[in-house]
């Protein structure tokens, strides 16, 4: 049963969100290309042309997106000075999560942190019509699950991790449009923040009441946003990985319950999987 804190919108939007599988898709990819995400795949492309690309789509993102983000859904971010407060342990790196839920929120935390992201994404996201974008945005599809594959696919966050890039995880793994609760977990975040001794930043999307000239640019069901940044979550890598990596999903979980308002929350913190 989902109980929120005394004020706190909860929006309809007219979706019949599942009750038993919180991983189940909602939003159809069309499938125009048949990529194979194997070992011959470029999960890391260093080339002069990519970085061009990259270039472009983050221009996209931090100045076309930042304006459609405001007109269309009145964003607002808030806990900024966490980024100030924690520069120095941020400098290396970090591993971000947010809750899933709206077609922009990759831009929107980006966007939050002011930083450029590398984001783990499902291989069928990359398939369909937002290829190009999602490659450039920082996106990696998840390998294949042969043994190639997925040692190509560590080693590009092994590198990236060692240039102190910033990555991105929605542990969520599905969006759900303009969901309220937050979803069970699962540990891909929670195993690379204490794989590379990064702290996991939190961030939570919560929703507003669509109001004023908001209600010209999206029917009235659609809500703002508004995008929180909490406290960051440190591993402690004395202790055993298995007992950390609970430990930081588990709390990770509970935070941003509390930054969405939720008192309580219908989601387990995970599910076996």
């Amino acid at each position: 049963m989902l109980k929120l804190r005394e004020g706190e919108y909860l929006p309809d939007v007219g979706i019949d969100y599942p009750e038993s599988d919180p991983y189940v898709g909602l939003v159809h990819y069309e499938k125009l290309r048949d990529l194979k995400f194997d070992e011959s795949y470029p999960f890391l492309d260093d080339s002069l042309w990519f970085k061009l690309h990259q270039a472009g789509d983050y221009f996209l993102c931090f100045v076309i997106l930042r304006i459609a983000n405001a007109v269309k859904f009145g964003i607002r971010f808030r806990g900024r000075d966490v980024l100030r407060r924690y520069r120095r342990e941020f400098r290396k790196g970090i591993v971000s999560i947010c809750n899933h839920c709206y077609p922009w929120d990759g831009a929107a935390v980006a966007q939050a942190l002011r930083h450029r992201l590398w984001l783990p994404m499902l291989s069928e996201h990359f398939n369909g019509p937002e290829y190009y974008h999602l490659k450039y945005f920082g996106g990696i599809p998840l390998a294949d699950g042969s043994f190639g594959a997925q040692k190509k696919f560590n080693e590009a966050f092994d590198t990236i991790n060692e240039r102190g890039g910033w990555i991105h995880v929605f542990p969520e793994a599905r969006n759900w449009l303009f969901y309220k609760p937050i979803r069970p977990f699962k540990r891909g975040a929670f195993t690379m923040a204490y794989k590379y001794g990064r702290p996991i930043v939190p961030l939570c999307i919560s929703y507003r009441k669509r109001t004023g000239i908001y209600r010209l640019f999206a029917p009235p069901e659609v809500p703002l946003l508004t995008v929180t940044i909490g406290e960051p979550l440190f591993p402690d890598l004395s202790k055993p990985r298995k007992q950390e990596v609970d430990r930081l999903l588990k709390e990770s979980h509970a935070r941003m319950c509390s930054m969405a308002g939720i008192l309580e929350n219908p989601w387990p913190e995970t599910v076996n999987e």
